[in-house]
Formats: C-alpha cells, structure tokens, sequence
C-alpha cells in the first residue's frame, strides 16, 4: 500500500492494529528474557538492601543498574523490529506509535497499543520519529510524496548534522593516504 505522506501511513497502521490484535502476544523470547531481567533485578535489590548494614559487595551494581534503562531499551528495539516484521513496514513506522508492555501470567504476555500519538511537539517541531518514518517510507516505497512538510527540532537536526560531519570527516581521513 502507498500514501500520500508519512502521517497518513502511520494513522492507517495504528486503526490495523487497533481493529486486529493477533500481533499483541509476545514470543517465548520476549516473556523469558522480560522474566529474567525482572527477577535479577528483584534478587540484586533484595540483596543490596538486606546487605547493606554489613557490605556493599552488591550496593555498586544496584546503583548502576537502577539508573540504568538498557533493557527496556533493549526490549523495545527488539519488540519493533519483530512487530514491522509481522506489519511489512519499516521499525521506524513501529516506533513512532506508542505501546505498552504487559506481562501476565494469567493472561500471557502481550503489547498494548496507546492511542495515537500526536507527532507535532509544542513548539511545532514534528518528534524525530515522524522524520525518520518519513525517510524509511520514502526508501522503502510508501510513502508518495518526497517532500516532508513539518519543521525538525532544531536539537535533534543539529546531531544529526554532528553525525554526518563526524561520518565526512572519517571518510576523507581513510580515503587519503
């Protein structure tokens, strides 16, 4: 299927999704690696807590992993790569919707989807999801027209710019002799 833009495409994905839920539970993979990290996390707290009166053996990685989202991180990459996989749309078109994560025992393991997001911050500026959904639309032959007609955030333009200098830099450094 085409669109004419990238905000159409996403909208048309999000009443799929909404109308068909056969995409929400998640593989074994997904429960297994979300149980595991949820009962390490548990037992490193415990430990650290019961512990600390008599040693800090466990106090340093508690810290470091209490202030740490890796896998959630992690979690969600892998869960938008294999959610665009299922859908046949770029992860990008995943990861500009929003979802929940909701394990369950009782009910299986499964992803929610929220509402649809508004792609257009405060300040007029679209969410850099919506430009790279673009970008990956218009690559993989979705979207119609070329042209994006929303405003980047000045903050994200700039590293991405940062980005591409680093990259030219790079480049001309091991292409000369």
């Amino acid at each position: 299927m085409k669109y004419k833009t990238v905000i159409e495409g996403l909208t048309e994905l999000h009443a799929r999704m909404s109308e068909d839920d056969t995409w929400q539970a998640w593989p074994k993979e997904f429960s297994t690696a979300y149980r595991f990290q949820t009962e390490a996390t548990v037992l490193l707290s415990n430990k650290a807590m019961a512990n600390a009166t008599k040693h800090a053996l466990w106090h340093k990685a508690h810290v470091e992993t209490s202030r740490n989202s890796t896998f959630s991180a992690l979690f969600w990459i892998m869960s938008f790569e294999h959610l665009a996989k299922l859908h046949n749309v770029p992860m990008s078109w995943i990861a500009a919707l929003r979802f929940t994560a909701q394990p369950s025992y009782a009910t299986g393991d499964k992803w929610g989807l929220k509402p649809l997001p508004l792609f257009i911050n405060k300040d007029g500026h679209c969410y850099d999801s919506l430009w790279a959904s673009h970008l990956d639309g218009v690559e993989q032959g979705l979207i119609i027209d070329e042209k994006f007609p929303h405003m980047r955030d000045p903050e994200e333009v700039a590293i991405s710019e940062a980005a591409l200098a680093k990259e030219t830099l790079e480049s001309s450094n091991t292409s000369t002799p």
